[in-house]
């Protein structure tokens, strides 16, 4: 009996055997190199996998059938192929093809997970490591480098901070590598400058209101990917000198910049470090005028250290360490002097600055992140611990009694466990769902140098749980629809109001605890079938706590005391982003456009309330629409534009308004021409930006215009970029930053009405450098 039951044993065994057979292959691209990464999908199964290095992959225990192999991955386009299993194993030589330009290019921060724009059903805009290379030949200042770039985000303004600048007419997150940089309790507007343009790989800029990671991403998200290394060499590098100065009167505008970037990799190891050293010098207007020193890039310090390392502990498993260092101090000769709003701009005399030196002592991020690409079936698990430790000093100002310079302090810890799990329904159905927890304790304060509470410590604990699903349905459509929950707890002692301005302070406040919990929603359906009209709608909303400490230092006395959790008005922002919109590729020509409506029950705008910006927290609506498009005539010649449109009211009790110019951008055009003539050893490029008028208002019953209501008119700006290649090892470059020498005022200069922003721009600028790659 028991030599018959293991006979019947072996018997089945070995059924199962000749029943089961594994499906390998190797993927390459259309130049022969393999292709790593791409996931093997058996449409109708959970059977999977992923390339190696070598492109190979392998489908292990496949029962004989007729099945459809789905590839898919980042950058390319998706092979469908349908194969036959017999009894016996059946290997594949496939080839991928790369994604057509625009649709393909990579974004992480959409959905926390590696994709494609092709495949995210919302408006992106990706900054380039090679646009960024080749802008910052002409400027350094990331805020302009920005607002040439991207549709809807208003132009930088020339200084150190990004006062005035919005997107889509709404405050926006911005984010090293997911560590957030913005202080949305006690805005400083000083998160753009947080990190040099010489350790950013590429930007991504996710527009509309989305709550993918929490507080204060009302218009959307920028998030700087920094460096990572490349290349198998063991060391390599860059190394960039350059200097920089005004054309219009060099005497004391020279400024000049060291950077130099080491990368490799060494057994499971890879590195990279960086640092940069910029001293800069006076800037101009385009008579030759010493600009205003007041929150000026003139005669500042930057410096920038950078690390990153990881360590590959296998196929599978990964860990990553980055630290980044980011100093900016300015060190200015000059001080104010005259100046009158829509009459003369303020322009800088010799002299000593009182107070404190204004600028950022330090910015510190780092985070450890540890990858498992197969931590449980079809599911892999990415962990981030980040934190972040910022400090920055505000010019000194009689606004505050007694005189003095306020800073703002903002310390972030928090965790991310982020799980992405395949989903391979049916043929027609398969996709996959990015669920995880987040983990945030910011604690946020605003003090006088001089150790006065002008806004209180405020301790927010934010603990949200969320998940995103992103479903290929019958082939040609894409699902993507996700939830999160914000529950968050805001610690705010007991403190006392100080004086400034005309408001009288001493007003004694009752702290306490202010608790927040908010559902929110997206969803997006994308069409993917035709490159020519890839067309998708979109719903999402954000959560944000408008700059409190705004409005916790204007605290009013009460009958009964003033109180956080009573008196003062501490609700939460939901923004709805309603949005229709397309991408599309026909041969050499590509392009895109979006319409977009944006509404809130609470605003975020300020009111001058006898003399001091006052939160307005009225409902608004804002709506507009984006468009972009490029052709490449050549291999070496192409051209690129963009048009955005926005525009918005808000509801008050004298009726429906429009948003002041603080919020609203004018309409702005931009158009690029990059040509590489002579074999490529010369590179040019010409960047026109047209910035144009906005005059919404009128002068109030005194004849003088209201805080953000001033008249904005229009002006033209010309960039220009060349680089000559001596060989693939040495390039000198030479910008010019305003080459027609423009007489303007920036944006906000014209419609803030406040005479110590009545500042001119910046006349025309030369940034002459070298670098050597090895």
């Amino acid at each position: 009996m028991k030599k018959l039951v293991s006979f019947g044993l072996a018997l089945l065994l070995a059924t199962l055997q000749l029943a089961a057979q594994n499906i390998t292959g190797k993927i390459q691209d259309s130049t022969g190199n393999a292709v790593p990464g791409l996931r093997i999908y058996l449409a109708g199964t959970q059977k999977h996998a992923i390339t190696n290095n070598d492109g190979g992959f392998t489908i292990r225990d496949v029962k004989p059938g007729n099945y459809k192999l789905i590839a898919t991955g980042i950058g390319y386009t998706t092979i469908e192929k349908e194969v036959t299993l017999q009894n016996d194993n059946l290997a594949l030589n496939l080839l991928i093809d790369n994604a057509k330009v625009g649709l393909g290019e990579v974004v992480v921060t959409a959905g926390r997970n590696r994709e494609t724009i092709g495949t995210v059903p919302s408006s992106i805009t990706i900054i380039s490591g090679k646009q960024l290379q080749e802008q910052s030949a002409i400027t350094t200042d990331i805020n302009q480098l920005l607002g040439l770039n991207v549709p809807g985000l208003t132009l930088g303004t020339n200084t150190a901070t990004k006062k005035g600048e919005t997107l889509r007419g709404r405050s926006m997150l911005i984010m090293i590598d997911g560590i957030p940089q913005s202080t949305p309790l006690r805005n400083g507007d000083k998160d753009m400058r947080s990190i040099d343009v010489s350790v950013i790989e590429r930007v991504e800029v996710i527009k509309g209101a989305t709550a993918i990671y929490g507080n204060g991403a009302d218009g959307g998200i920028i998030n700087f990917i920094t460096k990572k290394a490349t290349g198998d060499k063991k060391i390599s590098g860059a190394t960039d000198v350059s200097t920089a100065g005004s054309l219009t009167s060099a005497a004391n505008s020279m400024g000049g910049r060291v950077s130099q970037t080491l990368s490799g990799t060494l057994n499971k190891f890879d590195y990279v470090v960086n640092g940069t050293y910029e001293q800069t010098g006076v800037y101009k207007d385009a008579k030759g005028e010493v600009i205003a020193p007041f929150q000026s890039l003139a005669q500042n310090e930057n410096i920038n250290a950078f690390a990153k390392v990881g360590y590959n502990i296998n196929d599978n498993n990964r860990i990553e360490l980055m630290y980044n260092y980011y100093r900016t101090m300015q060190n200015s000769t000059y001080i104010n002097s005259g100046g009158k709003f829509g009459e003369s701009p303020i322009t800088g005399v010799l002299g000593t600055l009182p107070g404190a030196k204004q600028g950022t002592p330090y910015n510190h991020n780092a985070y450890l992140t540890y990858t498992n690409k197969h931590i449980f079936k079809n599911t892999s698990l990415d962990v981030n611990i980040y934190y972040q430790d910022f400090y920055t000093i505000f010019e000194y100002s009689d606004f505050y009694e007694g005189g003095g310079n306020s800073a703002i302090t903002s310390r972030k810890k928090g965790i991310r466990a982020n799980f992405n799990t395949l989903l391979n329904i049916s043929p027609d159905l398969h996709g996959d769902i990015t669920y995880g927890l987040d983990v945030l304790n910011d604690v946020t304060e605003q003090p006088l140098v001089d150790g006065r509470k002008f806004v209180p410590r405020m301790d927010m604990k934010n603990y949200a749980p969320y998940a995103q699903l992103k479903a290929y349905i019958f082939k040609d459509f894409l699902l993507k629809a996700g939830v999160r929950y914000e529950n968050v707890s805001l610690d705010i002692p007991d403190f006392t109001t100080i004086k400034f301005g005309n408001y009288a302070g001493g007003v004694k406040v009752k702290g306490g605890n202010l608790p927040y919990d908010a559902l929110t929603y997206n969803a997006g359906l994308r069409y993917t079938r035709f490159d020519y009209f890839n067309p998708f709608v979109s719903f999402s909303q954000s959560f944000s706590l408008y700059d409190l400490g705004r409005t916790l230092r204007l605290a009013k006395d009460v009958p009964g005391g003033a109180s956080v959790n009573g008196s003062i008005q501490t609700d939460a922002i939901i923004t709805n982003n309603y949005e229709a919109g397309f991408n599309s590729n026909i041969g050499k020509f590509n392009a895109s456009g979006a319409y977009f409506i944006s509404t809130s029950n609470l605003g975020s705008s300020l009111v001058d309330i006898n003399g001091v910006a006052t939160p307005e927290r009225a409902p608004e609506r804002i709506q507009g629409f984006e468009f972009t498009a490029g052709y490449q005539f050549l291999a070496n010649l192409s051209v690129n534009a963009s048009y955005a449109h926005v525009e918005g009211k808000k509801e008050t009790a004298a009726g429906k308004v429009y948003l002041p110019g603080s919020r609203i951008t004018p309409d702005k055009a931009t158009v690029n021409v990059n040509y590489s003539p002579f074999r490529q050893k010369l590179d040019l490029g010409l960047y026109y930006i047209y910035s144009g008028s906005r005059k919404r208002f009128s002068p109030n019953s005194k004849g003088d215009w209201d805080l953000g209501t001033g008249p904005v008119s229009s002006f033209s700006l010309v960039n220009l970029y060349t680089a000559y290649h001596f060989n693939k090892a040495t390039t000198l470059r030479l910008g010019v930053d305003n080459l027609f020498n423009a007489d303007y005022y920036p944006v906000l200069a014209q419609s803030r009405v406040v005479t110590d922003s009545y500042i001119k721009g910046a006349g025309a600028r030369f940034n002459l450098g070298l670098n050597y790659r090895f």
